[in-house]
């Protein structure tokens, strides 16, 4: 009787450590309210939005939200951006165009060095 409810109690404590410990997967595609709603998880907004270019059906974003980076991508059919360039995946080619600003409808905030 004993073994049968330890090996009850250790067959739930394996199962319930395998499903716990799944790790998440990267978002894929964005809407514009949860890339604003991230940005302002930061009271300081210290962390900035880099705009990495638009391809024929999203707009490409580079962020670092707390301690990871995120890249963000949202369909062109929510977010109007004036001034598109093109998205580039190559390595050499530097991480982005610009920092906008989610809050302001992702103007421009200033250029990438």
């Amino acid at each position: 009787m004993k073994m049968i409810i330890l090996f009850a109690i250790c067959s739930m404590a394996v199962f319930e450590s395998c499903s716990v410990s799944r790790p998440q997967t990267p978002k894929s595609c964005w809407t514009v309210k949860e890339v604003q709603q991230w940005y302002n998880k930061d009271s300081t907004n210290a962390n900035c939005v880099l705009y990495r270019g638009s391809d024929n059906l999203s707009h490409h974003f580079l962020s670092q939200f707390i301690d990871k980076w995120v890249f963000l991508t949202i369909k062109k059919d929510e977010l109007d951006i004036p001034e598109e360039k093109p998205y580039k995946v190559d390595s050499v080619v530097k991480l982005g165009y610009y920092y906008v600003d989610p809050n302001k409808h992702f103007v421009k905030i200033r250029d990438f060095k």
